[in-house]
């Protein structure tokens, strides 16, 4: 007969992953090493599985652990949608969203449908566009988050962060810019990314062409497929069936890093309105995004 999962031991499992090891991941849950290593054996014991390499340098999943760890992940995010959903109580009202088409395409819209399931009487809007037309929104009143580059936003960021970026190409893409310049795809209009990843290839002196615009992260993901030439992006954007990061053997300079800032503007007053409710729900889940691939790399 099958046993529920204990959240206590998912909980210990995939701290131990987010943080990298038995200590730190001790630190984080406030118990001794001890406790945690005995949870992690008592999961193992109730799986049948063992779930984790560990070395001098840290644990690392097997492939059972593998396979374990998105949907102890899931489990415990849905734990902790309940009690906040709880302990906000009624919820309703609109919230106006303003994001970046590199955050709207990939794990956000996931995200949002979870806190959709959760506030059922909450209507979501919205909008992808750029961080120009974004912040002009904002300031006017027309969105209540946004989701852009902080350094075109004209407001202060409740959160930043960073991503790194990477130089990508089809997989069977050959380069040699010795030879003929390399062909870039690039999106349309100002991008600071983009130029940050420009000013690399002129330092490296690396000769390079425009062989592709678009406005469109779907156009530029279908043009790298295509073999048209190499793009900067998100790796959360690449298509690894399709596409390769491209390494330091293709002798291209390291990509740069793309600066993101979460924004509001106008919160409804109260701690259980919608626009409050979505903030911390976005802030607990890019912490809890940015942890984890810290730890992957």
């Amino acid at each position: 007969m099958l046993r529920d999962l204990d959240s206590h031991l998912l909980r210990a499992f995939v701290t131990v992953i987010e943080t990298g090891s038995v200590s730190a991941a001790a630190h984080k849950l406030s118990r001794t090493q001890a406790a945690v290593s005995m949870q992690l054996r008592r999961l193992e014991e109730l799986l049948g599985q063992r779930l984790l390499e560990r070395s001098p340098r840290g644990a690392t999943l097997t492939g059972a652990g593998q396979m374990l760890m998105p949907y102890a992940q899931r489990i415990l995010e849905a734990g902790a949608d309940a009690q906040r959903l709880l302990s906000d109580g009624h919820v309703s009202g609109t919230v106006r969203l303003g994001l970046l088409e590199d955050v709207a395409v990939g794990r956000l819209p996931a995200v949002l449908q979870r806190f959709c399931a959760s506030y059922e009487d909450v209507v979501l809007e919205m909008i992808v566009d750029s961080s120009k037309a974004l912040s002009r929104m904002l300031t006017q009143g027309e969105l209540d988050i946004v989701i852009g580059d902080p350094g075109v936003i004209d407001a202060s960021a409740v959160k930043t962060w960073t991503q790194p970026l990477r130089w990508v190409g089809s997989r069977n893409l050959k380069i040699d810019w010795r030879k003929t310049p390399l062909p870039v795809i690039a999106f349309v209009g100002t991008c600071a990314w983009q130029d940050k990843a420009f000013a690399a290839l002129n330092r490296a002196r690396i000769p390079w062409r425009i062989a592709c615009k678009s406005t469109s992260l779907l156009a530029i993901q279908a043009a790298v497929e295509g073999g048209l030439g190499v793009a900067v992006m998100l790796t959360g954007h690449v298509r690894h069936d399709s596409m390769r990061i491209l390494s330091a053997r293709e002798g291209l300079p390291p990509a740069p890093y793309a600066d993101f800032g979460l924004f509001t503007s106008n919160l409804e007053e109260g701690e259980n309105s919608a626009q409050r409710v979505l903030l911390d729900f976005l802030s607990e889940d890019i912490e809890n995004f940015l942890t984890r691939e810290a730890n992957q790399t």
